[in-house]
């Protein structure tokens, strides 16, 4: 629907004080659409997020001592139940089953000044099976969805949420536009780049994961997702074929799933607020900027374009590390709380065995060894733990080199294949002993009673990184013999680098700084196979990337397992990924097949077939499937899980 307003009641000094801007319109006029959207994600299997309380693989499960450590200390200790889990197990019947509406509103001031506004609401009622959390130590309450501490509790400068809702305006901006200039200021996306899933030049906003990850429609790549922040973006047609744009904006992070919510990335039982909240209260003055220069139509032929980009920024994807818990122990005397661990009791979060300890870190892609030799290297009181035992680093500075093979630290000999990693940390655990040793409830009463927990947690530091980016692009239309696969392929090739980029580090304090190289080669054009049907659209891509997975973690913490290090070269051969998507209208346009495939090339892939049904203007159906597999080593692995069926209902007006 439109709307006009004249302009010809107005005051005379409203008048007078636009002109100065620019030349005044015959209307102010403006337009108002949207949709409200029915969103169902069925699971299609049993299977739960390993990082909630009703996934944990060790649901139900005690844990029986095999260290030699455990047992040179307290003989008879092998083979006796010192820890486990209560069985909280869930299952879920839904990863989304939501209802989301967008209005967009439109508007036209003058000639060369117009805007535009939008505002969503995303409903998501509670059908999640989820743990109660009220007892947690860090004192977090109940299951919320959407809450984020960056802007007083929200995420971003524009939004309100609920534990199952929220409210937020992804768009609040002007338009000016004279001759070559244009310009927009206010809330908004900043979109450079062109390859679907694959970000290379797509560097100026973040990314929000809290509905339904990045697994939505393929086609709509991550216009969902993208976070927006106020700024000012502005370019320049320098001439018929170049164009200069610049843009400035304030710092707005990502956004990951929150702790209990169905997609959570991290292990239930964190406090992940604090560190929120902590990390962006540091750098939430910060603005991030760029340049990019322009070329198109280029050549002889004019089938050229090539673009050059810069972008300064602090980086949107927090950077983790481990930080001093602040809550006291007496079961382990003075200082205790200077170092991260806390006991959850009650057994509702936390890790509560060494096994679950490498489990857990190794679906969270980092190595949990080289976290304990951290915490050793970080934390006094933990340093004068492993002195006490006589530990010292070889060569490479570790304390412990195996999970559950030799050591070069044998305990003054009585240990002669020497202290592996699941001996040290069963010493956390060793009171459980004082339950007998026959069953895990026992265990369990006995660890709650002298430690005042079960599970080990932790306080989590966030932080986010400066970085400077450097890149360019290059396309060029390819013509040939009419309907050939080469006539009109598209073809483009992006690139970036990032000196110095840091990364989590295994959760230690000082982080992993290496020089980051993303590369993508895109093939897309449309090609006819009939006569009765519209063109086939198809779309071809390759992705490296030096140092990071898809994900943007290191690829040196990638690979390990319950009995296994990361480290099996993975951080040497780099990342590389394929897309392989098409799209196929049917005759009279009211049916489209959709198909994409992302393959991640350590062993990981994502196949989404698509139906979109859309009998007029107003209704659409869209449905779709999502099936995902990839082990440890790949940047599916923490969504093995979640394979799903989702369709959404879409009125649109």
């Amino acid at each position: 629907m439109k709307f006009s307003m004249k302009t010809a009641g107005l005051p005379a000094l409203a008048l007078a004080a636009t002109s100065l801007v620019t030349p005044v319109a015959s209307a102010f006029d403006f337009s108002v659409s949207g949709f409200i959207r029915q969103e169902m994600a069925y699971k299609l299997n049993d299977n739960e997020n390993p990082n909630t309380q009703g996934g944990n693989k060790y649901n139900g499960r005690g844990y029986v001592a095999k260290g030699d450590l455990l047992e040179v200390m307290a003989p008879g200790s092998k083979g006796q139940i010192i820890t486990g889990r209560r069985d909280l197990s869930k299952n879920n019947d839904w990863n989304v089953f939501a209802t989301k509406s967008e209005i967009d509103v439109s508007f036209n001031i003058t000639n060369n000044l117009s805007g535009f506004a939008k505002f969503r609401g995303y409903y998501q009622p509670d059908v999640f099976k989820a743990v109660d959390k009220s007892g947690f130590v860090d004192g977090d309450p109940g299951t919320d969805l959407f809450g984020v501490p960056n802007h007083g509790g929200e995420a971003t400068y524009l939004s309100i949420s609920g534990d199952d809702y929220m409210l937020d305006m992804p768009s609040l901006y002007l338009d000016y536009a004279k001759g070559p200039l244009w310009v927009r200021i206010g809330q908004q996306q900043i979109a450079w780049g062109e390859a679907l899933f694959f970000r290379v030049a797509d560097m100026a906003n973040g990314l929000d994961f809290r509905r339904h990850m990045f697994f939505d429609f393929g086609p709509e790549e991550y216009a969902d997702e993208r976070m927006s922040a106020p700024g000012i973006r502005a370019s320049y047609q320098l001439d018929q074929n170049w164009e200069l744009e610049v843009f400035a904006q304030m710092f707005q992070p990502s956004v990951l799933p929150t702790n209990t919510s169905p997609y959570n990335l991290i292990q239930s039982g964190f406090n992940m607020n604090q560190g929120y909240e902590a990390g962006f209260d540091k750098v939430d003055d910060q603005i991030n900027a760029g340049v990019r220069v322009q070329g198109q139509n280029l050549g002889e032929d004019g089938n050229w374009g090539v673009q050059f980009f810069a972008v300064t920024r602090h980086n949107p994807d927090p950077i983790f590390s481990l930080e001093a818990g602040g809550v006291p122990n007496p079961a382990f005397g003075p200082g205790f709380e200077t170092q991260p661990f806390i006991y959850e009791p009650g057994g509702k979060a936390g890790t509560a065995s060494p096994d679950e300890w490498f489990y857990n870190s190794g679906i969270a892609g980092v190595d949990g060894l080289d976290v304990v030799n951290g915490l050793i290297d970080d934390y006094a009181w933990i340093k004068g733990f492993a002195d006490s035992l006589g530990l010292v680093a070889d060569a490479n500075g570790e304390y412990l080199t195996s999970i559950n093979g030799g050591g070069h630290n044998t305990l003054g000999g009585a240990i002669p294949d020497g202290i592996n990693g699941i001996a040290f940390l069963e010493l956390f655990w060793g009171n459980g002993l004082a339950g007998g040793g026959s069953t895990t409830e026992d265990a369990i009463a006995a660890l709650d009673a002298i430690n005042g927990g079960t599970g080990l947690s932790g306080i989590m530091r966030v932080s986010y990184a400066s970085e400077n980016i450097f890149g360019f692009g290059v396309n060029h239309i390819f013509y040939a013999d009419e309907d050939s696969f080469l006539d009109q392929l598209v073809v483009r090739f992006e690139t970036s680098y990032t000196p110095n980029k840091k990364f989590t580090n295994n959760l230690r304090r000082q982080y992993i700084e290496e020089d980051e190289l993303l590369a993508s080669l895109v093939l897309e054009k449309y090609q006819r196979f009939s006569n009765t049907f519209p063109a086939t659209f198809l779309i071809v891509e390759y992705m490296y990337r030096k140092e990071s997975d898809l994900l943007g973690r290191h690829l040196s913490g990638l690979g390990g397992s319950t009995f296994k290090r990361p480290g099996g070269g993975e951080q040497d051969r780099g990342w590389h990924g394929l897309v392989l998507a098409f799209q196929q209208p049917f005759p009279g346009l009211k049916w489209r097949l959709d198909g994409s495939i992302l393959y991640d090339m350590e062993g990981g892939f994502m196949i989404q077939p698509a139906v979109r049904y859309k009998p007029n203007g107003e209704w659409s159906v869209e449905a779709f499937a999502n099936f995902i597999d990839g082990g440890n080593d790949t940047s599916l692995g923490p969504f093995d899980w979640s394979d799903d069926f989702t369709m959404r209902i879409t009125y649109q007006f």
